[in-house]
């Protein structure tokens, strides 16, 4: 039921979580009027957390260094293309980055608007991998809803970690109270995100396969405790932060929520890495 596979887990929940941070974070400097002093440290963090997730996603390889010849095939693979559309997003959020470092101020409107575009096309691009025909407890919209809530989620929750401790213990103000709403209406609109993923998914796990069984026959027993482990700590994740973001939003102190912050975020990874192995190990093709 749980795949061994750890390197694609962890490659998409770190790009998506990465895309998040960075959608995020730019659409509160772009439209909720957020200033860079308290949103600069997202995007390089980004940039780790993709370049990361690339590297293990070479692990996936039988010859890595094979990988460059991968997007030869941008004209028949979606492969092709996740591996393009994941590059040039880091790319994209390196130069800005890059930018931001030299001068934090400036606003990049479009080097930013890039970034999240290609971010948003990444994660498209990583379900349209998934939504096989010969794979029908993947070929479902739920992958979709379940990736994109991973990017709300996590990225918003994990920009909320990364913003706490940049401004610990600064009185931010305004900034900091538009910012943390937005992190927080972010993590709920992922959360339903997910649960509309799962009742997606239950109804595509009912598909059966050419060995006469479906997917609910893969996570009966242990996976029904699994499934509700992962929902427990994804929703308790995104509880604790809200509840503790609106805290620290009337304080306007993010020092308050630093704590809480970092037992969200471990709480829904926990849960999206639950969520990410059981989705591997529901594969199981029909035909030939």
């Amino acid at each position: 039921m749980f795949s061994s596979d750890w390197s694609l887990v962890l490659f998409t929940i770190l790009v998506q979580s990465a895309v998040g941070i960075v959608v995020i974070t730019e659409a509160a400097r772009l439209f909720a009027g957020a200033s860079g002093s308290a949103l600069r440290w997202q995007t390089p963090v980004a940039c780790v957390m993709t370049a990361l997730g690339l590297i293990l996603s070479l692990t996936h390889l039988g010859t890595p260094l094979h990988s460059v010849f991968t997007i030869m095939n941008l004209g028949n693979s979606w492969l092709s293309r996740e591996i393009l559309s994941v590059s040039a997003f880091f790319i994209a959020i390196c130069a800005l980055a890059f930018m931001r470092m030299r001068n934090d101020a400036v606003k990049a409107t479009g080097l930013s608007v890039l970034a999240m575009a290609l971010g948003l096309l990444a994660v498209f691009v990583m379900t349209k991998v998934y939504l096989l025909e010969t794979v029908p407890a993947w070929n479902s919209v739920a992958t979709a809803f379940s990736f994109y809530g991973t990017m709300l989620l996590a990225g918003a929750v994990a920009s909320g970690v990364i913003g706490s401790i940049e401004n610990s213990g600064k009185d931010c103000g305004e900034d900091c109270t538009s910012v943390t709403g937005l992190l927080c209406a972010s993590a709920q609109a992922g959360l339903a995100l997910k649960f509309i993923a799962v009742a997606l998914g239950m109804i595509a796990l009912g598909s059966v396969g050419s060995l006469g069984t479906s997917g609910l026959d893969l996570v009966a027993g242990e996976g029904v405790s699994a499934q509700i482990v992962r929902i427990a700590m994804i929703c308790a994740g995104a509880g604790v932060f809200t509840w503790f973001g609106f805290k620290a939003m009337g304080t306007r102190q993010l020092r308050l929520a630093m704590n809480p912050a970092l037992c969200a975020l471990a709480l829904v990874m926990a849960g999206e890495i639950i969520d990410r192995l059981m989705f591997y190990g529901t594969y199981m093709r029909i035909g030939i």
